[in-house]
């Protein structure tokens, strides 16, 4: 026959798991969580940076041409 489960062994194993295997993965996810925000502001600044830089070289290209559209209407 199977062996009879106590509520006080019950209890105890209840006990275990929420102390040594759920406060690890509370620990985990908060650890997660942080690293996640952490790269999250960094590659946001990243992205801002090339935002930047593209709006650059579309200006200077767009200016370009119309200098040169400019150019070739005046004479």
């Amino acid at each position: 026959m199977s062996k009879r489960v106590t509520t006080q062994e019950l209890h105890a194993e209840i006990e275990q798991i929420k102390n040594n295997h759920l406060a690890h993965i509370h620990e985990d996810i908060d650890n997660l969580w942080l690293d996640v925000k952490d790269n999250r502001k960094y590659f946001e600044s990243r992205l801002d940076r090339l935002d930047n830089r593209i709006f650059w070289v579309l200006g200077l290209t767009v200016s370009t041409l119309v200098a040169i559209i400019g150019v070739m209407i005046a004479p």
